[in-house]
């Protein structure tokens, strides 16, 4: 090959890879774009006016009548410590020490317990320790139990020491219609979501509720 031809060959080979090179920087920019898209759109799509709240049903439940297999089930040990009733702050040791959460909530009295806001910061193992010295009422000890059952995660509360016979099952949702159409399952006792008395903060002031005495004598007698 002459030098003529061998420069005009190298230079046409030059331009070849250049397109080439530009195809595939075009290629990566648009899958970068398209990335970045859906990252901004897609909790756009998800988002509903209901976003920053907790909507959450819960039911009184017996133990022995669960139907789930509780060892697929992932469990978390949880020491609750209400530092005010009002405004609602409380803490919690989970797993003997291996996350500490501060939690505010807020509720809307129109939703009875449904609705709520919530915010939940992880705190330090000294900050938890300085924060029960404000305590008030009970510490709650509950095992819970997370696993998913048809497209809904439920958990399933187990409380020991004082609230020892208590169990509760609670499903939260994505919107309240969500939540109101739901079907409650036949195993349960009763929906207590907009019972006060069955607050994780009235259990703490109050202990178990008469109710639920109740609810165990009459069994008993039967």
């Amino acid at each position: 090959m002459s030098p003529i031809v061998e420069m005009g060959y190298n230079k046409i080979m030059a331009k070849h890879k250049q397109k080439k090179l530009f195809l595939v920087l075009t290629i990566i920019e648009t899958v970068v774009i398209v990335a970045l898209l859906l990252v901004i759109a897609v909790p756009l799509l998800l988002k509903t006016d209901e976003d920053g709240f907790e909507i959450e049903r819960k039911w009184l439940i017996r133990q022995e009548d669960i139907p789930y297999d509780l060892s697929e089930a992932e469990v978390y040990d949880i020491y609750q410590t209400y530092i005010s009733f009002s405004p609602e702050i409380r803490v919690r040791k989970i797993d003997d020490g291996s996350d500490y959460v501060l939690t505010i909530k807020t509720n809307d009295p129109a939703f009875k317990g449904l609705k709520r806001t919530e915010q939940e910061y992880h705190i330090a193992e000294n900050e938890y320790y300085s924060l029960l010295t404000k305590k008030e009422g009970e510490t709650i000890h509950k095992t819970r139990y997370s696993l998913p059952v048809d497209g809904n995660l439920v958990e399933i509360d187990i409380f020991h020491d004082q609230l020892n016979g208590l169990a509760y099952m609670e499903i939260e949702f994505f919107s309240t219609d969500a939540a109101n159409a739901f079907q409650e399952p036949d195993w349960v006792v009763k929906d207590v979501t907009a019972d006060l008395a069955y607050k994780n903060q009235s259990l703490a002031a109050n202990g178990i509720p008469d109710s639920f005495k109740k609810y165990i004598n009459e069994r008993s007698k039967k």
